[in-house]
């Protein structure tokens, strides 16, 4: 197993600073605005939150779906200033759709997943992932794919395989520790409490990591896949149908 980022890290990288901005938020005032967003999109688009998290929302700002799961009335205007031209405020984040559906499932998860247990899970199917698609070096005519567009293909197929190896991660560990997974879950954010609790989990983490991967883990991304196995886990377990 090879982690290239410590869990008790922060994943500063997913934030772009405009260059007018005095000073970066902090850690603590960026995963409270994404804490913040996750359970604001819960309360106002109740239905769309729990596709999102189960089967999948279209988070691109420019379609209908992506409006609705990033709208201005779930953005923290003091640490984001939302204009017709985009974000252009203190803050401008960059985030995959798994980090959104992240903090969403949490507040699912807090606001209405039942417990899970060891025994119950034992009868929910493994869950389904959307697999990341083979490389394509030829268009259907036969011409060649130009370079630069296979390497955006590469890129998009590693970012894809990581969100995958993420979600089954979450799953396996959510599968062995239910209790702590969601004890995990239950703990204030930059909290010796949550420092504590996911460095419980490190053995779990280890084996569900199987040999040859390697995965970026950070508390965002650690608390991101368990809220969502766990959510799709318990959704699973009351409709009796893999999800």
């Amino acid at each position: 197993m090879k982690l290239t980022r410590s869990i008790l890290a922060f994943c500063t990288a997913a934030v772009v600073l405009p260059a007018h901005a005095a000073e970066p938020p902090s850690p603590a005032q960026i995963r409270k605005f994404l804490a913040d967003y996750g359970a604001c999109i819960a309360k106002r688009e109740p239905e769309l939150a729990h596709k999102a998290v189960v089967s999948g929302a279209n988070f691109n700002r420019e379609s209908p779906e992506g409006k609705r799961l990033k709208q201005r009335e779930c953005m923290d205007e003091d640490l984001l200033a939302n204009t017709a031209s985009g974000f252009q405020g203190r803050l401008r984040m960059r985030l995959d759709d798994d980090t959104y559906r992240g903090v969403i499932a949490e507040a699912l998860v807090g606001k209405s997943a039942k417990a899970l247990s060891i025994d119950g899970l034992k009868a929910v199917a493994i869950l389904t992932y959307d697999e990341p698609r083979p490389l394509r070096m030829t268009y259907p005519d036969g011409k060649p794919v130009p370079e630069e567009k296979l390497a955006r293909q590469r890129a998009a197929i590693a970012r894809k395989t990581e969100a995958t190896l993420m979600g089954k991660l979450g799953e396996c560990v959510v599968r062995i520790a239910p209790e702590q997974s969601r004890t995990v879950l239950g703990t204030a954010l930059e909290t010796p409490a949550e420092l504590q609790s996911l460095n419980a989990l490190g053995p779990m983490l280890g084996q569900c990591v199987k040999a040859g991967e390697t995965v970026s883990l950070d508390r965002i991304s650690v608390r991101g896949a368990l809220a969502i196995a766990y959510y799709r886990l318990s959704q699973a377990q009351s409709s009796g149908a893999s999800l």
